[in-house]
């Protein structure tokens, strides 16, 4: 039996050659490539179930993400690349906005005319299965 032993220079340069992909519990080792495009092509390859233009890459492996999955721009790829050995691969979330209205906005939106808007929807569900009936509860009372 022959043992081969690796220097750590040796280990080391293979580390930074190769990336794990993780998506959901299945895991593949890549090329660490270079291009975020490259990287987003490989992660599409591996993981078709993905569309390719939803890709997104995700890591919470460094300390700036304070433990939560944030996602990997091309713009700072060139930065964190060499720091990572996984990545997760994610289909990209619609954004929305999670900014509360100001506490005077929440009950005297206005519509295009510049008319109060509605403080309360009641949905009511009505017996037909194909019609449901939205009524807007204006702040003056009216319906």
């Amino acid at each position: 039996m022959s043992v081969t032993l690796l220097s750590e220079e040796t280990k080391k340069k293979a580390n930074s050659q190769f990336l794990v992909l993780k998506c959901g519990q299945n895991r593949v080792m890549v090329k660490r490539q270079r291009s975020y495009n490259l990287m987003l092509d490989s992660a599409y390859k591996y993981f078709p179930g993905i569309p390719r233009d939803v890709v997104t890459l995700r890591t919470n492996k460094l300390d700036v993400c304070d433990d939560h999955y944030v996602d990997i721009t091309a713009e700072i790829w060139d930065d964190v690349i060499d720091l990572l050995n996984v990545i997760e691969v994610t289909r990209r979330e619609e954004m929305t906005s999670s900014v509360p209205l100001p506490l005077g906005a929440r009950h005297a939106i206005s519509s295009p005319d510049n008319q109060s808007a509605a403080s309360r929807v009641n949905v009511q569900d009505s017996s037909n299965d194909d019609k449901i009936t939205i009524k807007l509860v204006f702040p003056s009372g009216e319906i």
